[in-house]
């Protein structure tokens, strides 16, 4: 049996990774396409007006991704009734957001987003409600198992994003305001044909249901403060490169950081198939399933990132151009904080999954401040490169404070959650000898 679970965590993990590089390949394409026809400058303000939308939903989330999957999988709440408080959340929190940060868009203009065209903020305000709703029914399919969904909601907006962006720059020429446009349309496209999928299996209805709402509310105000500061400490720093900087500054760092976190796809996937497992596991076993996940996972992210230090340098010259070789060093002085921070992605997940939420936000909070403090003073001195340098500690604190908080919880040694031993090794051998096995057998069907 424990085998047999083994085997189907491997796959969905592997699956989920799979979903996420093809996305990811995708998204390459699109961010070469972007940062050729559009240049470091307005390529800086696509990179800002994009990320607003995913930033601003994360004051108004109230931890409800995170509930969704603990009711489902722990409380065993009705798929049904979670998605249904899903929807109308999400309408109403997104739209009424939406309604306020137009109203506030001078002053966006003004300190965030200077030079950008002002018809570009009214597309990118109306995805909030999209945005949440995305990451609302995201969960309950994640909740659900039902990963083969999930991960063509993962795929879809970067297939459609690359299509778009092909036609709105290479073929119509139609600029930043073009590609604003194309993004806003193919988010929305996407989150109605979830909201179909979800409705199949979870039909949403107009109910309300107070007791479950104040439940999901209680244990979703841990997880928001936690994804809050967790969402500003990773989107912090290009937004005060924005501010203390210049878009075309913003533009060469964001080539670096969208690079670097590729590394974290690695993470994000064992950890979206691992959270909901461990949400139904008792105590001893989510702790033994985490430090396993987490050692492999770290590995797996160390090799990664030595051919980014190789060979990244390279890559970033031949796929973006020369005007983006002020990337480079930004991209390697960053690399030691994605390793940590991919261990760190891992841990949230056992603290969340047993209503600990309190150390995700304590870690989250540390690392924030940290994060803040060090770009402030080190932008103006360094450039984006002291931005590099602020996030590589920021994200290796914020790790350390949860692996020393899980090696006194659990039991497990720091060790043995960080390092693969010769049992891993003999595990890695042998699942290469199986799949060498049945490479003949598949050729020969």
């Amino acid at each position: 049996m424990a085998e047999k679970r083994l085997g189907r965590f491997v796959r969905d993990s592997a699956g989920v990774f799979g979903a996420q590089m093809l996305a990811t390949g995708l998204g390459v394409g699109t961010s070469i396409i972007t940062a050729r026809m559009l240049g470091p400058h307005d390529r800086g303000l696509y990179q800002l007006l994009t990320l607003l939308p995913i930033t601003l939903s994360n004051f108004v989330k109230l931890g409800i991704p995170q509930a969704n999957v603990y009711f489902m999988r722990r409380r065993g709440a009705s798929a049904s009734a979670v998605a249904s408080h899903s929807l109308w959340l999400a309408l109403g929190l997104g739209g009424g957001l939406a309604v306020v940060c137009f109203l506030c868009r001078g002053w966006f203009l003004a300190h965030f987003l200077k030079g950008a065209p002002p018809i570009t903020i009214l597309p990118v305000l109306l995805l909030l409600p999209f945005v949440l709703l995305q990451t609302f029914f995201s969960a309950v399919l994640q909740a659900e198992e039902r990963f083969r969904e999930y991960n063509f909601q993962q795929v879809a907006p970067t297939l459609f994003g690359l299509v778009g962006m092909a036609v709105a720059l290479l073929w119509l020429r139609a600029g930043l305001a073009g590609a604003i446009i194309t993004q806003t349309l193919v988010v929305g496209g996407v989150t109605v044909w979830l909201a179909l999928r979800v409705h199949r299996t979870a039909p949403l209805r107009p109910t309300w249901d107070p007791h479950l709402a104040r439940g999901m509310m209680t244990f979703g105000s841990k997880s928001y403060l936690q994804t809050l500061a967790t969402t500003l400490h990773f989107r912090i720093d290009q937004y005060m490169i924005g501010f203390l900087l210049d878009p075309a500054q913003v533009g060469l760092y964001a080539v670096a950081t969208n690079l670097t976190n590729l590394l974290l796809k690695i993470s994000d996937a064992t950890g979206t198939v691992l959270y909901p497992r461990l949400a139904a596991a008792g105590e001893r076993d989510a702790h033994a399933q985490t430090s396993a996940v987490c050692r492999h996972t770290l590995f797996m992210t160390v090799v990664v990132a030595l051919g980014y230090e190789l060979f990244g340098g390279v890559g970033i010259r031949l796929l973006f151009g020369e005007r983006y070789a002020g990337a480079i060093l930004p991209m390697r002085l960053m690399l030691p904080g994605i390793v940590m921070i991919s261990l760190y992605m891992i841990l949230t997940r056992n603290f969340t999954s047993r209503n600990r939420q309190e150390i995700n936000i304590a870690a989250a909070a540390t690392a924030l401040g940290i994060n803040v403090g060090l770009n402030w003073v080190l932008i103006p001195r360094w450039g984006i490169a002291g931005a590099a340098i602020s996030t590589a500690v920021s994200y290796s604190a914020a790790a350390l404070i949860l692996l020393v908080a899980f090696a006194r919880e659990s039991g497990c040694s720091v060790a043995e959650t960080l390092l693969i031993g010769r049992a891993d090794l003999d595990g890695y051998r042998q699942l290469a000898a199986r799949g060498r096995r049945l490479a003949p057998a598949e050729a020969a069907e």
